[in-house]
Order: C-alpha cells, then structure tokens, then sequence
C-alpha cells in the first residue's frame, strides 16, 4: 500500500513539474530525444533560445543532423517563415518549409521512431498538429521511460 501511495506521489511530482517546465517555454511542443524517439516541433512562437538548445542538444544526443535551418522573425518577434532540412543519416531525409501566418498555431517538424513495431511511419515530418496518434504515442512513450526511471 506505501509503495502505491509513493509512486502515486511520485507521478503526481513528476506531471506539476513537467506542466510548469512545458508553460515556461514560449513553444507549445517540446522537443524530446531519447534512446527510442527523437521528436522536433518548432511554431511561430518558438525563441532563438529554444531553436539553439535543439540544435545544440540533437548534435549531442543524436545521430541526426540539420543540414539547412533557417528562420525569418517578424518584427513581434515570432516565427514568420522556417525552413529546415534533417538528415536522419540512416536514409531518411526531409525539408521542411512553412510559412505562419498571424495566429497560426501549428507545429512543424519531425518525429523519428527508432522502435522496431508495426507502427507505419518510422519517420514523419511536417505538420505534426496534424499527427496526433504519432504525437500520443511518443508520449506514452516518453511517460513510460520516465515511470521506470522512478
């Protein structure tokens, strides 16, 4: 019964910490890299700040490499048009260019799924508002990685 009652502590911690990081962040999707999923979203909302830190962290953690990635701001200072190309270096590549409009809310990037399961899109990019299922199941998965690391 204790053991239940601290992993029920332990996830509830770990979900207010996890709501407070992702409403610090100016962008509504992060980014995850991790041994099964590498995911990348960037919207019009995305900060140089968070653009460098997937950069720098996709270089360090990852075999995946931008080849071209590119933004133009609005004088707001939101994203106006991105453009970026991934090589994957295991035969998947893809660019990716869009331009937001004033409002627009959606996110665009990639999801690479290195797991061996019978999903059918070991790679998707562009509009991932658009990839729902994609995006629940990377955080299922993301979820589950996080309750065994407890």
């Amino acid at each position: 019964m204790k053991r239940k009652f601290a992993i029920f502590v332990s996830v509830l911690l770990l979900s207010v910490l996890a709501i407070k990081a992702q409403s610090e962040s100016n962008s509504p999707f992060p980014y995850y890299i991790g041994k099964d999923y590498v995911v990348v979203g960037v919207s019009s909302s995305t900060s140089d700040k968070e653009l460098l830190e997937i950069r720098k962290n996709i270089l360090k953690y990852s075999s995946i490499r931008f080849t071209n990635f590119d933004v133009i701001r609005a004088k707001s200072g939101e994203i106006q048009f991105l453009s970026m190309e991934i090589d994957c270096r295991d035969g998947y590549k893809a660019s990716i260019s869009h331009s937001f409009e004033k409002g627009d809310k959606s996110v665009f990037g990639f999801i690479r799924d290195y797991t061996r399961t019978n999903y059918d899109r070991a790679f998707y990019y562009g509009d991932l508002t658009s990839e729902l299922s994609g995006i629940e199941r990377v955080t299922k998965a993301i979820e589950k990685v996080n309750q065994e690391k407890e």
